[in-house]
C-alpha cells in the first residue's frame, strides 16, 4: 500500500468511527449518575416504564425521561412539587430533585395524549432514612 491509500483510509476512519464513540462517551458522560429511565408512551403503547419507582430518601434523585412517542407527553409528581413541563415526541427531559421525606408519591402525564390518557400514570415510591 502506497502512502495515499493509508492516509485515505485512516480519513476514513476518522470521520466515521470517531464522531460514533464520541457521541457514546458523551452519552455515557452525561448519565454516569442516572437514578432511572423513564420512557413516556400513550397507555395503549405501554404507558410510563417503569410505572414503579424506589429511591431512598434524602439522596439526589437523576430522572431521565424520554418520550418515546408520537405526542407531546408532560410529567410530574405534585406531591414534591415536580414538573417537567411539556415533553415533546422524540425529546428526553432530565429531572433532578432530592425527596426528603418517605412516602409513596404519583407521578403522571400532565399533557392529554390519548383517550386513555387518565391512565398514564406510575408511582414514586421513597422508602426511609
Amino acid at each position: 500500500m502506497n502512502f495515499k491509500t493509508i492516509l485515505v483510509a485512516a480519513l476514513v476512519l476518522g470521520c466515521t468511527v470517531l464522531p460514533v464513540a464520541a457521541v457514546f462517551l458523551y452519552e455515557n458522560y452525561r448519565t454516569r449518575d442516572l437514578t432511572a429511565d423513564i420512557i413516556a408512551r400513550a397507555p395503549e403503547r405501554g404507558n410510563f416504564s417503569p410505572q414503579k419507582l424506589t429511591v431512598p430518601a434524602g439522596k439526589e434523585v437523576k430522572l431521565r425521561i424520554l418520550n418515546n412517542d408520537t405526542v407531546v407527553h408532560g410529567f410530574a409528581i405534585p406531591a414534591l412539587g415536580i414538573d417537567a413541563g411539556e415533553i415533546k415526541a422524540g425529546h428526553v427531559v432530565f429531572l433532578t430533585f432530592t425527596p426528603n421525606r418517605p412516602g409513596a408519591f404519583d407521578f403522571y402525564c400532565t399533557r392529554w395524549c390519548s383517550e386513555f390518557h387518565l391512565q398514564m400514570r406510575g408511582v414514586l415510591e421513597v422508602s426511609g432514612p
